[in-house]
């Protein structure tokens, strides 16, 4: 404890010395200029239709003097030296703008500035909303201090995408992950989920799952979002736990628009493999108010419904002995044929309330609820050799046959509430929120029912296709294992599981602007708290059948049967009705149906309190066409967490449950240094050394254990582990096209320490507890490395002519390579690191027609390590295929039609 102390100590000297040699530098200077000088603003809009032009480029020519527009298109230039200047403002896609200016000093100057599209792209395709939103986007990139990809709302509508994760996965450097097809986490530049960040409005959310950090962004439906910020390389005033990136979903406001808004969508689609019908709308209103309309409003509405399901196979290998103990190092040890029908909704509502009493203030209200309904009926028919006797790798004498049925409702609810503001205080600016933010997870009503086939079978194994494995029952009757009367009862689970989150968070920043010699700079320093609290209870009883007769599968299945499985490779049969089942129970279990906890669930429950305390300091300095931004934060994180042990002896009956308590302090310093070099007016170069961590997964840090003696395996918390930190080295090149594109390429190095696996392993044999026990944990690795490039083109082509200049391309690429030690590991894959992933889209817009073909692909990556290479678990590459497109009706109603996953990609798990 003295030892962290002592680095505690050590890293705050350092923070407070580089803050305190800032400051001491700029008040004396500033002083003086404060009462000479003048200031410059204003705000940038769209000649036309008077739309706010986020991301300007307003500068004084010949100085060092500028800003950019932020997303109201308002600028602010302080501290310019009296005298007159010719004020300069460049946007792409739109004419050059400049004017005379004359500063006084003590005073400011107000300007209104409107700018007019080029003539050639006015032609082409600039008028329509995508390009719009496009050249937004691309102006805010462009203008920013650091290296980050945005996403506007307009390009968001051109893709499928029906939640927040599937539009992030159009980013140069993100994959995803996917459930049943659709995107859950994401992974930016090979960096696991973990290790991203995530926010609403600038405001940390929490998770409503129970053991993960990530937040699962499928709960955020696109329709919600104005747009999408992807920071790759952050800043002191931003959270440090972002080694691969941090991700910003902005939501709209009423101050975006200068008029009224109203915009309804709906659609409707259809499920190829189920048959079912798909539904989807949204509803915005926004509006300005008052006097000097300076009060926003507005109400977003999203709702979506998706009838859904997937064929699956999951064959699990291992070693087993044969019958003559001589070793099998790889049989199949259970094939497991699932299907699932799910049907998912997902409900939106998001508010702002924006109130400017002043120029110089801005108060604000912002709120968002998501609400995520899961309802999922999963039968599976399961073979398991590895309950026989293996006489050789393919031939199995008493293989076990078992059908089940799980019938769950999975509820997610996401609640998100920010107030704060933003102030001038004379050359000072201040901005301050607090949020609370609350999520939950529920299973109120899970259902779970297992039948097992009343005799052992002899098989033989046909493992020519791994992939396809294929059994042959050689004792029974042919179709033995679908006679529904050859199954009884076995189990009934019948379970109420919750998970809690919340949040409190408060921050606030102050910056200063400043001279350095006659460079325009700015000082900022602020500091912020996060109080977590995470709290999970699983409840569940197990019902067995005491009643003379046995219940069998033919007494309780429904109207389900599947005799062409995966088009035609297996049969599954007849399976239990999930109302059946549950009419079962309530009418039984007061009698032969007996129930007793079910204890093993014990080891799931636990508390979590987390508290982060961060303070930060920054300066940025403007040298003529170079940028300087340096600072550092610190961090410093309490956590507290109680677990349950659960163990059974080796007869297989139940030993006790004990409590287990643990508690932690981190300390992190993180210093962050970024350069950038405008080589042309449309073309940066930047650099950046950051740094960052990753705190360990909930669950992971749970003092827990769930011991089975008689089986000889266990699964453990490991309160040990400590956040993953990375060192990162950024270069980037990027090129703006005035025509409306980008042409950009960066490397990217990532020095890691403390790496976390969830690892599959055995104890050491002389282990005085738990000799040569099979044991499932999350371990510390040692240091790791990530480094790859991308490559990002996407352009309207609006150089060609007539038909043809409606054509535009979307084109990223990523390569990312990884090296980690694990114990005597050497060389690992990092999990969540795919070697190649991109986007490649060609894409129309003229004459109110919009469409668009895109291709989607990532590499295989590694999911679970296990003890050796072959053990290892990762999910195999994935290619999709995705088309939209619409069409401009009238006035402001447009039709249109999207088709997802077009080539009927797959999930699929491997090993190597």
């Amino acid at each position: 404890m003295q030892g962290k102390q002592s680095q505690f100590n050590s890293d705050l000297i350092i923070l407070v010395f580089i803050i305190s040699m800032i400051i001491g530098f700029v008040f004396p200077v500033t002083a003086i200029y404060a009462q000479t000088n003048g200031t410059i603003t204003g705000q940038v809009v769209e000649s036309e239709t008077k739309d706010l032009l986020p991301g300007a480029n307003v500068m004084l020519e010949g100085t060092t003097f500028g800003d950019a527009t932020d997303r109201y298109g308002k600028f602010r230039i302080p501290n310019v030296t009296p005298g007159n200047y010719n004020l300069i403002v460049r946007y792409i896609g739109y004419e050059n703008y400049s004017t005379d200016v004359t500063v006084e000093a003590g005073k400011t100057t107000d300007l209104n500035i409107e700018l007019i599209i080029e003539s050639f792209t006015m032609d082409a395709i600039l008028v329509e909303a995508l390009a719009q939103g496009q050249v937004k986007a691309l102006n805010q990139q462009k203008m920013s201090d650091n290296i980050k990809n945005v996403i506007s709302e307009e390009q968001i509508k051109s893709f499928p995408d029906i939640n927040s994760a599937e539009v992030l996965q159009r980013v140069p450097g993100v994959s995803i992950s996917r459930d049943q097809g659709e995107g859950r986490y994401i992974n930016i530049r090979g960096t696991e989920a973990r290790m991203n960040s995530m926010s609403i409005n600038g405001q940390t959310i929490t998770t409503p799952e129970s053991d993960r950090r990530q937040v699962p962004l499928d709960i955020i439906p696109s329709n919600q979002l104005s747009y999408v910020e992807i920071v790759k390389a952050i800043t002191p005033d931003m959270d440090g736990d972002a080694i691969g990136g941090a991700v910003n979903l902005i939501t709209k406001s009423g101050l975006d628009y200068d008029r009224q808004i109203f915009s309804v969508t709906a659609g409707a689609g259809y499920n190829n493999l189920m048959g079912e019908p798909l539904y989807q709308g949204s509803l915005t209103y926004a509006n300005v108010f008052g006097e000097k309309r300076n009060i926003g409003l507005m109400v977003g509405l999203s709702y979506s419904q998706s009838n859904m399901g997937s064929d699956n196979n999951e064959p699990e290998w291992g070693g087993e002995e044969d019958v003559d103990e001589n070793e099998i190092p790889w049989a199949l040890r259970n094939l497991e044929l699932r299907d699932y029908q799910i049907r998912r909704e997902r409900l939106g509502i998001s508010g702002t309330l924006d109130f400017k009493p002043s120029d110089n203030s801005k108060l604000f209200i912002r709120g968002i609820y998501n609400k995520y309904n899961d309802d999922e009926k999963r039968r599976r028919f399961r073979i398991r050799p590895e309950k026989g006797d293996y006489v050789s790798s393919t031939m199995i004498e008493g293989a076990e046959f078992d059908r089940s049925l799980k019938d769950r409702e999975q509820n997610q609810n996401l609640y998100s509430l920010v107030a704060g503001g933003e102030h001038l205080l004379g050359n000072w600016g201040l901005d301050y929120a607090f949020a609370y933010s609350y999520a939950d997870e529920e299973e109120p009503d899970y259902y779970a029912s297992d039948f097992e086939m009343d005799d052992g079978a002899d098989i033989t194994l046909d493992l020519s296709n791994t992939d396809l494995p294929q059994y042959t029952i050689t004792s029974l009757e042919s179709g033995y294992e679908f006679n529904t009367a050859n199954y009884e009862l076995a189990e009934i689970e019948v379970a109420n599981n919750k998970t809690s989150n919340r949040d409190i968070t408060g921050l606030l920043n102050l910056k200063f602007p400043f001279l350095l010699g006659q460079n325009q700079s700015e000082l900022k320093f602020g500091g912020k708290f996060l109080l977590k609290e995470k709290d999970q209870e699983i409840s569940s009883t197990l019902y067995s059948w005491e009643g003379e007769e046995a219940v069998l599968l033919s007494q309780l299945y429904g109207d389900f049967e599947d005799m062409n499985f995966m088009d035609g490779a297996y049969k599954i049969g007849k399976t239990q009705d999930p109302q059946k089942v549950r009419d079962f129970v309530k009418a039984n279990k007061n009698g032969d149906l007996v129930g007793e906890e079910n204890i093993e669930t014990n080891a799931e429950d636990y508390q979590a309190a987390e508290d982060v305390f961060a303070f930060y300091g920054q300066s940025t300095t403007y040298f003529d066409k170079f940028m300087l931004l340096f600072g550092a934060r610190y961090e410093i994180t309490k956590i507290d967490y109680t677990g349950y042990e659960v163990q059974w002896d080796v007869d297989g009956d139940y030993v006790g449950t004990t409590t287990a308590t643990n508690s932690k302090n981190w300390n992190h310093f993180l210093p962050d240094i970024h350069l950038k070099y405008e080589a042309t007016p449309n073309t940066n170069i930047r650099a950046a050394f950051t740094s960052g961590l990753a705190r360990p997964s909930f669950y992971d840090l749970v003092p827990y254990k769930l011991v089975f003696h008689e089986d000889e395996e266990m699964e453990i918390g490991n309160p040990e582990l400590e956040p993953t930190t990375a060192y990162n080295f950024d270069l980037l090149a990027e090129h703006f096209f005035q025509g409306i594109g980008i042409l950009s390429g960066g490397f990217f190095y990532k020095s890691l320490d403390k790496i976390i696996y969830p690892f599959t392993y055995e104890q050491p044999d002389d282990d005085p507890r738990y000799p040569g026990y099979q044991t499932f944990q999350s371990i510390q690795g040692e240091t790791g490395s990530l480094y790859g490039f991308e490559i990002n083109w996407q352009q309207r082509l609006s150089f060609l002519s007539g038909f043809w200049n409606g054509f535009g391309v979307f084109i990223n690429y990523t390569f990312a390579k990884s090296s980690a030690t694990v114990g005597e590991r050497v060389d690992v894959d990092l999990p969540g690191q795919a070697g190649n992933v991109g986007n490649a889209a060609i894409n129309y817009q003229k004459y109110g027609f919009t469409a668009q073909v895109a291709v989607n692909f990532r590499d295989s990556y590694l999911e679970t390590l296990g003890e050796d290479e072959g053990l290892d678990i990762y999910f195999d590459n994935h290619v999709q295929w995705d088309i939209t497109a619409s069409q401009l009706i009238f006035g402001g109603f447009r039709i249109f039609a999207q088709v997802n996953n077009i080539s009927n990609a797959i999930q699929r798990y491997l090993c190597y």
